[in-house]
């Protein structure tokens, strides 16, 4: 078993073992900054991870691969991310994982500049992901392929990385189409 699985493991072990540890398990969460890790948040400063042993360190990441390699190579705990990057761990690099699923309706958009009145717009410009094989770029294409627009025909992959990143690239040039992104980026 990885390194990074056992620590993980041993943490969850002892954080359940004594609430009242004199010692508290360190665990690194890294995590993408959206609205939806607000809980974790929370539960930090609320004390309730402390209350169970554990101190929580919550990292940000700048992108998927960033994301899996850190894990890989044990520079932090937990990835607390879609699944499909646990996927591309096991399937791609080889990796073990350890899956802990919730489920959630989703606060993902797919969005488009100002301009574009249609899905059938984008072409000729770029869509922007986090990673172009990773869930919300899979997504995005898709809906892309639904309105007769193929990859690397009618418009182009770009890799920026993260929601705040793709965000930035959204007000940097209208060139930038389309992206999936959830809150707070998609608000904005």
């Amino acid at each position: 078993m990885p390194p990074y699985l056992l620590r993980a493991f041993a943490a969850l072990a002892l954080s359940f073992a004594s609430a009242a540890c004199a010692d508290p398990v360190t665990l690194r969460v890294n995590v993408f900054p959206t609205a939806k890790i607000l809980p974790m948040f929370a539960g930090v400063d609320k004390g309730i991870f402390a209350k169970h042993g554990l101190k929580v360190e919550v990292l940000h990441t700048e992108n998927s691969e960033r994301q899996r390699e850190g894990l890989a190579a044990g520079t932090f705990d937990i990835a607390q991310s879609a699944v499909d990057n646990a996927v591309a761990m096991v399937e791609a690099a080889g990796k073990d994982v350890v899956i802990v699923m919730g489920i959630s309706s989703g606060m993902n958009e797919f969005v488009v500049q100002p301009d574009i009145a249609s899905v059938a717009q984008v072409r000729g410009r770029s869509l922007i992901v986090d990673a172009p094989n990773t869930a919300y770029a899979l997504v995005a294409k898709k809906i892309l392929l639904n309105a007769g627009l193929r990859e690397g025909v009618d418009y182009k992959v770009k890799p920026i990385g993260r929601g705040s990143a793709r965000l930035e690239a959204f007000f940097q040039s209208r060139e930038h189409a389309a992206a999936v992104m959830n809150p707070p980026f998609s608000i904005l």
